[in-house]
């Protein structure tokens, strides 16, 4: 991130929490990661994860519509980005709006918002956004290219796969990440 505006983490961790608490009431889980929660001195960006709530579509006399339900997190940013609370913002000439990834500014500060789609994904996902680069890079390379992943095992589409059934393990938490990889959990601010 060299060449970017960076914020001290009390601020970056305050704006975070503002936006976190906007956020909350459309999401069934919502945790920091990045350099945030490495717990870094200054912060080039922030980084939510976050598990949207589904909510069911009613008609215009409050019936639920069979079937139909909506994405709260992804119903809010829309109205956060119509408001002006919310800024899409671009990198290198490329936005980022979809339902899995948002690119915005919020105050100050530049984030980037994940969405976990499937809590069955919340560990892999929160290991690689909480970083740093190098550390989520080693950890989905294979064990014979010096990485930490074991030859069974693949990541893919933000989950573990075991190779050869084509089975997703289950890793809603970090920790269970760490048990898949048969190693012991290193905490955010140790990695490197």
């Amino acid at each position: 991130m060299s060449g970017e505006t960076r914020i001290p983490l009390a601020q970056a961790e305050r704006l975070a929490a503002e936006l976190m608490e906007l956020l909350r009431p459309a999401c069934d889980r919502i945790e920091l990661a990045g350099s945030i929660r490495r717990r870094k001195a200054d912060v080039g960006d922030i980084e939510i994860l976050a598990a949207p709530r589904t909510v069911q579509t009613v008609d215009m006399w409050g019936i639920p519509i069979p079937g139909l339900h909506s994405n709260a997190l992804e119903d809010l940013c829309g109205c956060l980005l119509a408001r002006g609370v919310l800024v899409a913002r671009e990198t290198n000439g490329r936005g980022a709006w979809g339902e899995r990834y948002k690119r915005v500014a919020f105050g100050d500060a530049k984030v980037d918002l994940f969405a976990v789609l499937h809590p069955a994904q919340w560990g892999v996902l929160l290991l690689i956004r909480t970083g740093p680069a190098d550390f989520s890079r080693r950890f989905v390379t294979p064990r014979r290219q010096g990485g930490m992943m074991p030859e069974w095992a693949v990541v893919k589409d933000g989950a573990i796969w075991q190779r050869g059934t084509g089975e997703m393990i289950e890793t809603p938490e970090e920790e269970d990440v760490f048990r898949v990889l048969g190693l012991d959990w290193i905490p955010p601010e140790s990695r490197s």
